[in-house]
C-alpha cells in the first residue's frame, strides 16, 4: 500500500468555502447569487451533488436497527452516569463496618480530649484577665480615696473595726474586705469592683501596724488580692496541709494581687517580697515575733512590713 492510498481525502479550499456559504444560508438556492463569483459555480455543483445524494433510493431502516441503536445510546448514557457517581450500596456497606465506627469514635475522643482542656484554659485565662482588670479598678478607687483622705486606706470605722472582739470567735477574723464596700458606695469605683469578676470574694490588707494605715506606708506592698484560701478552709473547719496555698477564686491556679502602686500581678505563690530588704512574706498568714505562723488577728506581727490579707 503506497502513501497515496493511506492519506485521507481533503476538500478543495474553494469547495470548502462554498460549502460554508451554503451552510450559513441554510442551503437556499437563492443565496448562491449573493456569493462571490469565485465560489458561485462550485456552490451550484455542491447543491447538485447533495440533491443527488438526497434522491438516491435507500431502504427505510428496520425496527430492529432502530431499537439496537437506541439501546446502544441508552447504554452509553448509563455508563457515563456510572463514571460520575459512587456506588451507593457499597457506600452503605462500608458505613456499617465496625472498624469505621471505632475510627470515628477515636477521632471524637481525641477531639473532645483536646477541646475540653483548651476551652477550660481559655475560660481560666479570661477569668484571670477580668479579675485583674477589676483589681486595677479597685486600686484606682483606693488611690482616689487616699488622695481625698490624707493618704488613709479605706476603713468603715477606723483601726478599731479590725481589732478582735469577743464576737469574732477564737480566730479573731472579721469580714475585713467589707471595708472596701465604701468605695463603691461613695462612687470611687463601680459597684462590682470589690469582688473578683463581680461575684467572688476578695481579701484586703489588715492594718497590723501604723504603716498599713496609709496607702504608701511600707513602700510597694500588697493591699488586696483574691480570697485568702487558708482562711476560707479554716472557716469551713478544714485544716490545710500547707499554708502556701493558691486562691480558690481561680481553681487554685494562682491569684491576682493588687499592690499599693496600683499594679495588679498574677502570682502562683502567696510569697511576696516586702519591706526594704524585700523579704518573702506569705500574705495569707501572720508571722509572729517567735516565728509562729497564724491567721489570728490577736497575734502580733514580728515585722512592721508583714502583710496579712484577710477576707
Amino acid at each position: 500500500m503506497n502513501q497515496s492510498e493511506t492519506e485521507e481525502p481533503t476538500l478543495d479550499p474553494l469547495d470548502a468555502e462554498a460549502l460554508d456559504f451554503l451552510v450559513a444560508a441554510g442551503f437556499d438556492c437563492a443565496a448562491i447569487e449573493r456569493m462571490p463569483s469565485a465560489v458561485r459555480d462550485r456552490a451550484k455543483r455542491l447543491l447538485g451533488d447533495l440533491g443527488a445524494i438526497d434522491r438516491y433510493p435507500a431502504p427505510f431502516p428496520s425496527d430492529t436497527l432502530v431499537d439496537a441503536t437506541l439501546a446502544r445510546v441508552a447504554q452509553a448514557e448509563r455508563q457515563r452516569q456510572d463514571r460520575f457517581s459512587l456506588p451507593q450500596q457499597l457506600s452503605l456497606r462500608r458505613k456499617l463496618h465496625i472498624p469505621n465506627f471505632v475510627a470515628v469514635a477515636a477521632i471524637l475522643m481525641i477531639a473532645i480530649g483536646v477541646a475540653f482542656p483548651v476551652a477550660a484554659q481559655v475560660r481560666a485565662s479570661s477569668s484571670q484577665a477580668m479579675c485583674a482588670s477589676g483589681l486595677r479598678s479597685l486600686g484606682s478607687g483606693i488611690s482616689a480615696y487616699a488622695s481625698d483622705n490624707m493618704g488613709s486606706m479605706p476603713s468603715t470605722a477606723g483601726f478599731s473595726s479590725v481589732i478582735p472582739s469577743s464576737i469574732t470567735g477564737d480566730s479573731g477574723i472579721l469580714e475585713n474586705a467589707r471595708h472596701l464596700e465604701m468605695l463603691s458606695q461613695k462612687g470611687y469605683c463601680a459597684a462590682n469592683c470589690t469582688r473578683c469578676n463581680g461575684a467572688r470574694n476578695l481579701s484586703y490588707r489588715v492594718p497590723m501596724h501604723d504603716l498599713h494605715l496609709k496607702l504608701t506606708g511600707g513602700g510597694r506592698s500588697p493591699i488586696a488580692a483574691d480570697a485568702n484560701p487558708v482562711q476560707s478552709m479554716l472557716t469551713r473547719g478544714v485544716i490545710p496541709a500547707t499554708l502556701e496555698l493558691r486562691s480558690l477564686n481561680h481553681g487554685q491556679l494562682g491569684q491576682n494581687v493588687l499592690f499599693s502602686d496600683g499594679s495588679s500581678v498574677w502570682l502562683i505563690t502567696p510569697l511576696v517580697p516586702v519591706g526594704p530588704h524585700r523579704q518573702l512574706d506569705n500574705v495569707w498568714i501572720i508571722r509572729e515575733k517567735n516565728g509562729r505562723e497564724s491567721i489570728n488577728l490577736k497575734a502580733t506581727a514580728g515585722s512592721p512590713y508583714d502583710v496579712f490579707l484577710s477576707n
